[in-house]
């Protein structure tokens, strides 16, 4: 770049195309939600009020700059032209690094590995958050057993409810390996789809509970505030809710509404395998989630109900 310069952005369109917004929009909100996860650990800070809230806004000015500065490089040294859809940073990191040469083989290899890692240890870190939370659950006795409420003496983790996920990750990844016959671009967008697809209908249960919380319960003291105070709330709720919704039907029915808006998708080319079989997967995994869900909430009643007063108010077993 410095030798040659660098091929401007008058050229590179901005202006997303529709079916490139419907594609793109469960992957920016699973990119984007999540980050009022630490609320989880606020019992444990303390000035909670002050120390999460200055938190939100550092982590999400950093991810916004991990996420816009490489495509700002992309787009300064890359034509335009050879600018690719959601696939293309590996691509246009190939095109970047063809100035070394015979070496280029060898550094694109490193950026690969150096991507997975980033990619390993952001899930790792997200899963330990939502795992949190579900720790805490089982701990309250919501969940199954009390057990899983377990948290690792030294570095705090949820220790057993990681090792959970761990298992019900595995055994999903095996099915989906099986389902997309081997082919890893297409295992990569079916299990991606499938965590998209969990994440975000979460967030059509857990919006109308802050609402109705919000407006049965209006007395009691809350540290976070929107401004503009209820409309504020009841705009920032609405909107958000919007976008979940699309996003949800996005992940779950790709292509619908792309049809709806006269746009040509070819399933087949775009997943790799077929509707059905994508469909059966994804719809699948909801309700096996779901069915979990359900009925480690039914066995923690039980439980609870034979428990008696003296060990509901049993502490999280670090």
């Amino acid at each position: 770049m410095v030798e040659h310069g660098f091929q401007g952005l008058d050229d590179a369109r901005f202006t997303p195309t529709t079916a490139g917004f419907l594609a793109l929009v469960p992957i920016l909100l699973f990119a984007y939600v999540g980050f009022e996860a630490p609320n989880a650990a606020g019992e444990e800070m303390h000035n909670p009020q002050r120390d999460v809230t200055a938190a939100l806004g550092r982590s999400a000015t950093v991810a916004a700059c991990c996420y816009l500065l490489p495509v700002l490089a992309l787009l300064a040294v890359v034509p335009a032209h050879q600018v690719t859809g959601i696939g293309g940073f590996m691509e246009g990191a190939r095109l970047v690094f063809g100035i070394y040469g015979g070496a280029s083989s060898t550094v694109l290899t490193l950026t690969a590995v150096l991507f997975v890692f980033a990619l390993l240890t952001q899930g790792s870190a997200w899963m330990i958050v939502s795992d949190r939370m579900q720790a805490m659950a089982a701990a309250d006795g919501g969940f199954f057993t009390r057990s899983l409420g377990a948290f690792h003496a030294r570095l705090g983790t949820p220790v057993r409810t990681n090792l959970l996920s761990g298992a019900v990750a595995t055994v999903f990844m095996l099915a989906a390996m099986q389902l997309a016959d081997g082919d890893a671009g297409a295992v990569f967008a079916v299990v991606l789809t499938v965590a998209v697809t969990t994440l975000l209908l979460a967030y059509l249960v857990i919006i109308p509970a802050l609402v109705v919380l919000r407006l049965r319960r209006p007395d009691v003291a809350r540290p976070y505030r929107v401004p503009f105070g209820n409309r504020g709330f009841m705009a920032c709720a609405v909107l958000v809710y919007a976008w979940i919704l699309v996003g949800s039907w996005s992940a779950l029915f790709p292509g619908v509404l792309e049809g709806l808006f006269g746009i040509g998708y070819d399933f087949h080319e775009v997943w790799g395998v077929s509707r059905t079989s994508f469909e059966a997967f994804t719809l699948g995994t909801v309700a096996a989630l779901l069915l979990i869900g359900a009925v480690g909430v039914a066995v923690a009643g039980v439980r609870q109900d034979g428990a008696g007063p003296r060990n509901a108010k049993k502490e999280p077993r670090r």
